[in-house]
């Protein structure tokens, strides 16, 4: 598998793919990071060695380190910092802007170092209907698409509206997530894809007056 490349950014920076800690049953890695002499037998150049002291020299503590090497690099499976998690981060040196701003994310007041060994992320695609980040209120808003969607839908075949509504599809779900968010708001959205006017049956032409 490639390595992790991230060449600048904050260590807790938003993207379009959300991570969220898996539980495990179990976990048989070793609880605490190692010290630098561990670290130095993990390296296969003399140049990882050097880029090694720098860290070192530059005040990093072991913790940090394998912090670090984490976010650069966790190998399928694992839910520590390998060997070649090392190697990776080293390898980009101490003053890596990345390595830089991850240093100032671990020493901000307030912020507590995670376990060493801890459950791996599991990624959630940005429109994944799954993913922890959609709002109550955008999920809402979904289902109001979906609702008029399939009004309009049997208006056209000439149908009467459902009085019950499935479950949204996924595929549909991240159709109806990807038009929410190119018109910034629900009301923007029922405008520009002709979904006003379905929330109500209309009225038939030839109802009778009550008097």
């Amino acid at each position: 598998m490639a390595k992790t490349s991230c060449s600048s950014g904050s260590l807790f920076s938003t993207t379009p793919t959300t991570h969220v800690n898996e539980p495990s049953s179990s976990h048989t890695g070793p609880l605490q990071a190692p010290d630098f002499k561990q670290v130095r037998s993990y390296l296969r150049t003399i140049k990882q060695r050097e880029a090694l002291g720098g860290f070192i020299k530059a005040g990093w503590s072991p913790q940090e380190l394998a912090e670090f090497a984490r976010q650069v690099f966790l190998a399928p499976a694992k839910t520590y910092p390998t060997a070649a998690s090392y190697q990776y981060a080293i390898e980009k040196g101490a003053d890596h802007p990345y390595a830089v701003e991850t240093l100032k994310d671990l020493r901000a007041p307030g912020f507590t170092m995670p376990p060493f060994d801890r459950p791996a992320q599991k990624e959630y695609e940005w429109d994944d209907p799954a993913n922890p980040k959609h709002t109550a209120e955008l999920k809402a808003e979904i289902e109001v698409m979906a609702r008029l969607w399939i009004n309009r839908e049997a208006s056209f075949r000439e149908e009467p509206w459902p009085t019950e509504y499935p479950p949204i599809p996924k595929a549909h779900w991240k159709r109806l997530f990807r038009l929410r968010n190119r018109y910034h708001s629900l009301e923007n959205t029922l405008q520009f894809q002709g979904l006003l006017g379905f929330s109500k049956p209309e009225a038939k032409e030839n109802a009778v007056e009550v008097s």
